[in-house]
């Protein structure tokens, strides 16, 4: 049995599908979030294949001179195969080519001694939230103001203080993806104190200075219609954020490792 890797194309994505509902299983479809990630970083999205079968994914994007990892997952009837390793030390290889020093992601429990086997250090606690569908919905708001794509280097700057990189090009893509499902607030002199997308099942990208700021922009996201659960990743430090996210109904469903390498 052999295991090929390449880069993953167009003619894969419903494969690729496929991999991901089953890794992570997800009834609703990853399309959305795979189109985003070739968008942006179309050479970083690999396929591996179990003797021509697809069988696994992993994608990652750039940001100057670090990468995250972003979806990686092996099929369930290909899984303690070494799929996912092969998967990882092909990126790690190719990010390596690209001359990104640095490599970041969010291990679950499962995956979290793969990472650490090449060379990833654990960190803070991520937490992952969800509300389930048919919870009361609010009014957005007086106070926030929808986001359009002419505020994007409004938004990159805040953004990239409490990121710490430059990310641009994915809020760019998710604006156009997901257009009236993004909001901001400004104070009274008119200086962007957060904001909010709403993807399709998840909230995130979601910054804001302050906790009064965050509910606000939290209320306008649940004015929205969501297709199913609706997810938000919180860093574990952030407890304000999560016990504000349960007062609306979420739950902690799991809780990830943040890790770095290099």
């Amino acid at each position: 049995m052999s295991i090929s890797i390449r880069t993953l194309s167009e003619a894969d994505l419903k494969s690729a599908d496929a991999i991901l509902r089953s890794a992570f299983q997800r009834s609703g479809s990853w399309l959305g979030d795979l189109r985003i990630f070739r968008k942006l970083q179309s050479t970083g999205v690999f396929l591996a294949s179990r003797d021509g079968i697809p069988a696994g994914m992993v994608t990652t994007i750039i940001y100057s001179k670090c990468a995250y990892v972003g979806l990686m997952g092996v099929h369930r009837d290909f899984q303690k195969q070494g799929i996912g390793r092969a998967l990882m030390e092909h990126l790690l290889a190719w990010l390596e080519q690209q001359g990104i020093p640095q490599v970041k992601l969010d291990a679950s429990p499962f995956g979290q001694p793969l990472y650490e086997k090449l060379g990833f250090v654990p960190l803070d606690e991520v937490y992952v939230l969800q509300r389930q569908a048919g919870q009361p919905t609010y009014q957005p708001p007086t106070e926030i103001q929808i986001l359009a794509p002419r505020n994007l280097d409004l938004i990159t700057a805040i953004d990239t203080r409490v990121f710490g990189a430059n990310r641009s090009r994915l809020l760019q893509a998710l604006l156009e993806t997901y257009p009236e499902r993004a909001f901001l607030l400004a104070d009274g002199r008119g200086s962007l104190t957060g904001y909010l997308i709403a993807q399709e099942k998840r909230i995130g990208p979601w910054v804001m200075e302050n906790t009064e700021d965050a509910e606000l922009l939290l209320q306008a996201a649940l004015s929205l219609p969501f297709h199913g659960p609706i997810s938000v990743v919180v860093p574990g430090e952030n407890t304000d954020s999560i016990a504000l996210l349960q007062r609306h109904g979420f739950d902690i469903v799991r809780v990830n490792r943040h890790m770095e390498r290099g």
